[in-house]
């Protein structure tokens, strides 16, 4: 589907809308390809006049909003790409002329020049501009110079524009200056109907204009009449030579016909536009009434026929121009005989737009021209010059206030304007990233160098072979030195170690009641959990835990009651072998269970022959789940080691680690001495024993 562009005119008297959509992208018999395109729909609704008392200028956008919102009541501004415009009393142009073509340097001091000919704070301002082609120049003293044009206009001009046409959802695309915009029309409606007339052109006072070598060449402009100003656009070969915006328009001639006749603005807007009439040769007043119509128009227009001929007379002298014909537009140029009168006032061929009017013949099938009708499509001009710049058939550069602060983000437009900012940021980076890598690189290598032969150094201090060239080498040397001893070993104080010690030293369930809940043993401390009965027996723990074998800091917990029978308790122990062996004491089991202690055993629990269902008084006691099961006759338990047979067993133990580890040394500064790696894989050489006693202590312990 093709995409649906909308120009949008905010005028003073009606706010109207052109849809458009591009057809094609070439013309046939034209040397510059043009985008051919369809009217989709045209509309116009009026701006309400303001209330008694209220000020026009202070609420005329509130009130094209009100009408905007109307038009898009209807459907006129459905569409995908929006283009508006600012008039020419709210923003201004200005030709600069620098003594150099570098256009970065033309960037640079465009503001300094503009801020001394304008009397407005540059940070106030929105002010674009583009280059004008100067090929054609003839001095060639001045050809070294580059020629500006840039419009600028106050920021929050431009704001309001947005603020207004947000409020209904839309986002424009372009905000044209409107007299630049008759370019676009220009070039994609009224080019195609202009035809060459010869070398000699005859002027509506029989004044002969040469155009050949050597005279001042043609140049046409586009007259704009709307209700409050007119705007100018000067073109030579399709090309914009100047714009200009007059303070003139329909609304002078309707106040001079209210004043003038009597009537009031509404009344003598309605009898303008029925039976405005201006006498012209071949075409006298028939009437009193007529006479004194066409006097107070032909009054009324005096300014604007003053101020056209100031710009005519000006392109001849500045820019060597003579304006051979006068393509009349707009809403107020639909006074009868008004064309012909400023021909010949001005001297110079004047004809209206009737190109748009055949453009509606062209285009009958659309429902758009049956709603306006062929007669009032003039009165869209400047909506039809918005909605053509949205095709891009003209003018690659164009002033567009949507620049700076108010730049357009729709579409990745706003990345694309900036791709050779973003292609130069991303060249100097990939240049900076690379340049820091090849530096990194370099200092790594010479790092990695040094780190080498450091270890190389180091390698042939541990091996003694000077002659040592790798480090892998080293590496596997030192590695089949100590293959074989390396094996497993026995640690000095083992995690069984320490819950032997534990164990120990606790006191039997018959001497206290406690249960342990949760044993953590690390290389560091043990975490021990669990309850008893009474604060009193967590520190007989404590007590007894105290100087245990590599415990440094026995230390009590937080406590805390569970129930009337029960205390919870933590107690954590601290290990350092090292700085703490122990105090090396045995402390004695508690005493083994005596006849009387037996007998109150027996008395508390029945025998299981005798014993009966229980009474609801009586309570049976169970063992706790810590003491240990009685054992039966039938079991013969090994009877256990003393605490003395244990130390011995540990004695033997270091003594054989002792000489374990002098066999390591004598086989690391001899290696010679022992026999190839086939052999120790072939058969396994025992430590004198080794295996046996651990195996016998382990088993006692």
């Amino acid at each position: 589907m093709a995409q649906k562009i909308v120009g949008v005119d905010l005028g003073t008297y009606s706010v109207k809308a052109v849809t458009l959509a591009p057809k094609s992208r070439a013309t046939p018999g034209r040397a510059v390809a043009r985008t051919a395109f369809d009217v989709l729909a045209v509309g116009e609704v009026e701006v309400a006049p303001p209330a008694e008392g209220e000020d026009a200028a202070a609420t005329l956008r509130e009130r094209q909003g009100e009408a905007l919102a109307e038009l898009k009541r209807r459907g006129f501004v459905d569409g995908d790409l929006f283009v508006t415009g600012l008039p020419g009393d709210e923003a201004a142009m200005k030709t600069l002329i620098f003594p150099f073509n570098d256009k970065d340097k033309i960037a640079e001091a465009l503001p300094f020049s503009l801020e001394s000919e304008i009397s407005l704070d540059l940070d106030d301002v929105v002010y674009p501009y583009i280059h004008v082609d100067r090929r054609d120049q003839r001095d060639p003293r001045r050809a070294k110079e580059a020629e500006v044009l840039t419009a600028f206009a106050r920021k929050d001009a431009v704001q309001e524009v947005l603020n207004t046409l947000a409020v209904h959802g839309i986002d424009p695309r372009h905000i044209e200056l409107d007299a630049l915009a008759l370019d676009d029309l220009w070039e994609g409606v009224f080019a195609a109907h202009d035809a060459d007339e010869g070398p000699t052109l005859m002027t509506v006072g029989g004044t002969v204009i040469e155009t050949t070598d050597g005279a001042p060449a043609a140049a046409v402009a586009i007259v704009d009449v709307g209700h409050r100003r007119t705007s100018v656009c000067v073109l030579r070969d399709g090309k914009v030579v100047s714009a200009h915006t007059l303070l003139h328009g329909g609304a002078d001639a309707t106040r001079a016909l209210a004043r003038e006749i009597g009537l009031s603005l509404d009344e003598a807007e309605r009898g303008k536009r029925k039976e405005a009439f201006l006498e012209v040769a071949g075409a006298v007043a028939q009437f009193p009434e007529q006479q004194q119509i066409s006097d107070v128009l032909k009054k009324a227009h005096a300014p604007l026929v003053r101020r056209l001929r100031q710009i005519f007379q000006a392109s001849i002298s500045t820019s060597r121009l003579r304006i051979v014909k006068v393509v009349l537009t707009g809403g107020g140029s639909k006074v009868l005989n008004l064309d012909r009168h400023l021909g010949e006032e001005l001297n110079v061929k004047v004809v209206r737009g009737r190109e748009l009017s055949v453009l509606a013949r062209a285009l009958k099938k659309s429902s758009a021209v049956d709603e306006v009708g062929e007669s009032a499509w003039a009165e869209f001009a400047m909506a039809f010059s918005y909605a053509l710049a949205g095709l891009g058939n003209s003018r690659a550069p164009r002033i567009d206030f949507r620049v700076g602060p108010f730049a357009w983000k729709g579409d990745y437009d706003f990345l694309r304007e900036r791709v050779p900012a973003l292609g130069a940021w991303a060249a100097a980076l990939l240049l900076v990233v690379g340049v820091g890598s090849i530096a990194q690189a370099v200092m790594l290598s010479r790092e990695e160098s040094a780190l080498v032969e450091q270890q190389l150094t180091i390698c042939r201090e541990i091996t003694g072979d000077p002659k040592l060239t790798s480090t892998s080498t080293c590496g596997a040397l030192i590695r089949e030195r100590i293959a074989g001893t390396g094996g497993f070993q026995v640690p000095e104080h083992s995690a069984v170690d320490t819950f032997i010690e534990v164990s120990r030293r606790l006191p039997y369930a018959n001497e206290l009641k406690r249960k342990v809940t949760e044993l953590d043993i690390t290389n560091e401390r043990v975490r021990l959990k669990g309850t008893t009965t009474t604060y009193e027996a967590i520190d007989t723990m404590v007590e007894r835990l105290q100087g245990g074998q590599c415990f440094q800091l026995v230390e009590k917990g937080k406590a805390r009651n569970i129930n009337a029978d029960s205390v919870e308790m933590n107690i954590t122990i601290n290990l350092d072998c090292a700085a703490s062996p122990g105090d090396n004491k045995v402390i004695p089991p508690p005493p083994a269970p005596t006849a009387a202690s037996l007998a109150a055993s027996a008395a508390a629990s029945p025998s299981p022959t005798t014993a009966s269902r229980p009474t609801p008084t009586e309570t049976v006691r169970s063992p706790p789940p810590d003491e240990p099961p009685e054992p039966s006759e039938d079991v013969k338990r090994p009877p256990k080691s003393s605490p003395e047979q244990l130390e011995a067993r540990r004695e033997r133990l270091r003594k054989l680690r002792e000489e374990r580890d002098a066999r390591r040394r004598q086989l690391i500064d001899n290696p010679g001495a022992r026999g190839s790696v086939r052999d120790r894989f072939q058969k396994a050489v025992p430590l004198r024993g080794i295996e046996a006693d651990a195996d016998g202590a382990e088993g006692d312990e």
